[in-house]
């Protein structure tokens, strides 16, 4: 019952609105529009100056706020300049066998991992997989985006350059 009267009064609102633009403009009274001319003057025989219009004075305001700044050597790091390189650590584990599968876990993704196998002075054994070097920040990046794409969290190394 309440849709039947929802219905029957969106067809009545639109109904009114079909009305509404059907119905011609009222021809009430109308009031019309008199525009006066100004009375025309006579020309002047005397040459005046013309008046300069009221513009915009940014181009007069710009020459005396410019802004010089100091020579400054750029900064530029180059391959040369760069004495370490960056290698990331993926996981250090107890045992070769954990160690092996994060390496090929690694590969999958395009990167080239390998296993390092550490001797602490406590006499226990770690096996550490590392990704890289990696010669710019970029590359590194790129190579630690992937690794966090498959839930690893990265450790990152900066190491001397190799001769």
């Amino acid at each position: 019952m309440k849709w039947i009267l929802s219905l029957a009064t969106v067809g009545g609102f639109i109904g009114f609105i079909v009305y509404l633009n059907s119905i011609p403009p009222s021809k009430g009274p109308q009031q019309q529009l008199v525009i006066e001319k100004p009375a025309q003057q006579p020309p002047a025989t005397t040459t005046k100056p013309a008046e300069k219009k009221q513009g915009f004075r940014f181009y007069e305001m710009l020459p005396e706020s410019e802004v010089i700044p100091p020579k400054v050597e750029e900064y530029t790091p180059g391959p040369s300049k760069q004495d370490f390189d960056y290698l990331v650590q993926s996981g250090s584990f107890r045992s070769k066998e954990d160690a092996e599968r994060q390496r090929a876990q690694i590969a999958f993704q395009g990167l080239r991992a390998a296993v390092q196998r550490i001797e602490l002075d406590s006499g226990s054994v770690w096996f550490r997989v590392n990704v890289g070097p990696f010669k710019s920040r970029s590359q590194m990046n790129s190579a630690i985006d992937k690794l966090v794409s498959i839930n690893i969290q990265p450790l990152i190394r900066k190491i001397p350059k190799q001769g």
